[in-house]
């Protein structure tokens, strides 16, 4: 707790902080305040039903406190007028801080914050004024809520309010739910006391806590590890998966529908550019799910989310081909102008014979891809005069397809191969003006031309950049990807429904904050921060600092999940496909277990594998050479 001390002249005094045991009442004396000699009286925290009491002093909970004479600090702040004590009987410090953001002024040395953000960063620091608490008709999950300790909910309980003897307290603990009854030993008042309502029988401070985990992204364990790590009372995992399942995954899901119900009727009358492309939920080749999005890149919002796991297809390279799939009914009755995905072969050849809508190749996979080849060659000793025209090439692929702004693949080639020619120092189809700078020239007919020109004029390869795109690219989608590794990370796994929500409730986020406005100084300048990215090897780059994020979709998850709880209303049993371990045998656990070994626990050698092991010695044993 928070309390002001004001000297006599109103000036404010340094801050005490006391524990959450009782709260301190100050008493200020007709004379001037000493410094060092601060009377603090510590009072019960008050209720509706203090008033009543008789006159009663709880030695427990009394205290006087002696400071030495300590200088006066600078955040002293001179008062407009002194005022009166305040009575902890009237008002209580009503503390708030504000919701933790990423400090993005950390990571610009430069920035000097505004005066507001600057009081939103002491918010922590800084109590708010004695304000009365009064009944605003809040919804329950705009209610303020505060951690509290049992020794603290002890003391207001401990003494009857009708004659002030000593009560008996008793409490009953449902994951949040505290209830408290107290019966007086002299006279029997009897009082019962709940930390927060029920919502159709369901503790609401428990399935509130439930939809706040998942609406934000968080992961169930990591939370509840910390409520234990600081013995938080709640609920256990396994409430909370029983909440996702009756409620919470089916908020999300109407909260989605509703969503990409009203884009697809909003982009009905336009022509769509749309991006595609799939993202695994784990490392490596052997992912269980296949997250497909769409998305329309001149809005840049998210349209159709795709769920696939490996055991619906051949495997898991097929989910990506499968997504799409999934995707295309949505648009039947949309105009798309152009699809721009990546170079997948099966579904750039789906595209070709059942969508056929005219299909580009997303620029940075082709431009990163052809990067990797390069960076691998220059490793060897013979090719390294490649490594310092790898830069200059992958700018001149950029430069070949943005340069054509009707697309034509002629065009496209013509431009791309006069880099072949370029790296030979011959200028005759160059565009350029004079070179200030000039590298190393690659001949052909030397080992390092020959084998640089055989990757830049490999058939498949120009075949691939005559259909790179420059109407749009998927950075896009690859920007939502990252946004889904914070709902979704790769190395938790999840069910299906789980995965699904998740993905979801990333889109939602993506849909509302993908066109923030960039975040400005006091002098009205953009902000701007150099980031060092791991690819650039060292360069830097220049990025934008933009607005805070909104949360809103969160308030309309927690309305749909709420309105559900209220009617009662569970939801149904999701068909979803069977898990992996489905088509796998599992044995007996006991039996197992008995037969379980490794290399450090061999099993006990019985009859059978003493016999094994001779059988084993008597076929390894040398026959007789034949003379």
């Amino acid at each position: 707790m928070f309390t002001h001390i004001e000297s006599s002249d109103g000036d404010l005094i340094n801050p005490i902080f006391t524990s959450a045991k009782s709260s301190i009442t100050l008493y200020q004396s007709h004379k001037s305040l000493q410094l060092h000699k601060l009377h603090v009286s510590a009072s019960q925290t008050p209720t509706s039903w203090m008033n009543s009491r008789p006159p009663h002093r709880s030695i427990g909970i009394q205290s006087t406190l002696l400071t030495d004479p300590v200088p006066v600090p600078t955040l002293i702040k001179k008062a407009a007028a002194p005022r009166k004590p305040v009575s902890v009987c009237e008002s209580v410090d009503d503390i708030s801080t504000d919701s933790e953001e990423e400090n993005e002024a950390i990571a610009d040395p430069d920035y000097e914050p505004r005066e507001s953000e600057e009081e939103d960063m002491l918010a922590d620091d800084k109590p708010t004024a004695f304000v009365e608490m009064s009944d605003n008709n809040l919804t329950l999950l705009e209610e303020p809520k505060y951690l509290v300790t049992e020794s603290s909910i002890r003391n207001l309980f401990s003494t009857c309010p009708k004659c002030g003897h000593e009560a008996t307290c008793s409490k009953m603990v449902l994951g949040t739910l505290l209830s408290v009854t107290a019966v007086c030993k002299q006279c029997g008042t009897c009082r019962t006391w709940n930390n927060h309502p029920r919502v159709s029988g369901v503790p609401a401070l428990n399935i509130l806590l439930s939809g706040g985990i998942l609406f934000t992204g968080s992961i169930p364990s990591k939370v509840f590890r910390l409520f234990r790590m600081l013995n938080i009372q709640c609920h256990t995992t396994r409430t909370f998966f029983r909440h996702q399942v009756q409620y919470l995954n089916e908020a999300v899901k109407k909260t989605w529908d509703e969503e990409q119900e009203q884009l697809l009727a909003a982009t009905k009358e336009k022509e769509l550019v749309l991006g595609g492309d799939a993202r695994c939920d784990s490392m490596g080749h052997c992912a269980k799910f296949g997250t497909y999005v769409v998305m329309e890149m001149e809005v840049n919002k998210v349209l159709s989310l795709q769920t696939v796991q490996s055991n619906e297809v051949k495997s898991s390279y097929h989910m990506e081909l499968e997504g799409i799939k999934r995707s295309k009914p949505l648009f039947q009755d949309h105009n798309v102008k152009a699809l721009v995905t990546d170079r997948h072969r099966q579904v750039a050849k789906w595209i070709r014979e059942s969508w056929k809508v005219p299909h580009y190749f997303d620029c940075w996979h082709i431009v990163k891809g052809l990067g990797k080849k390069l960076e691998k060659m220059a490793k060897k000793k013979a090719l390294q005069p490649i490594r310092s025209w790898i830069k200059s090439i992958k700018y001149h692929l950029y430069w070949a397809v943005m340069s054509t702004p009707d697309g034509n693949p002629e065009v496209i080639r013509e431009k791309w191969m006069g880099c072949v020619e370029h790296i030979q120092n011959r200028h005759g189809k160059c565009q350029h003006g004079p070179l200030e700078k000039q590298k190393m020239w690659l001949l052909e007919g030397t080992k390092v031309g020959d084998e640089l020109f055989d990757v830049l004029t490999r058939k498949g390869f120009v075949n691939d950049v005559m259909k790179m795109s420059s109407l749009a690219q998927t950075s896009g989608v690859e920007s939502y990807n990252s946004v889904l590794n914070h709902f979704a990370p790769k190395m938790v796994p999840f069910s299906y429904t789980g995965m699904r929500s998740r993905t979801q409730l990333a889109a939602l986020h993506y849909n509302e904050n993908a066109g923030r406005a960039q975040a400005t100084s006091s002098t009205g300048e953009g902000r701007h921060r150099i980031d060092f990215p791991k690819h650039k090897s060292g360069g830097y780059t220049v990025k934008k600092i933009l607005v805070r994020a909104t949360y809103n979709y969160v308030n309309r998850c927690f309305k749909n999940m709420m309105e559900a709880v209220e009617t009662g209303t569970k939801a149904s049993t999701v068909e979803e496909p069977a898990p992996l371990s489905a088509s796998c045998d599992r044995p007996n656990l006991a039996e197992a277990v008995q037969q379980w070994k490794t290399r450090f626990n061999p099993p006990t050698a019985g009859p059978s594998q003493n016999a094994r092991t001779t059988r084993r010695s008597t076929r390894s044993r040398k026959k007789p050479r034949r003379t």
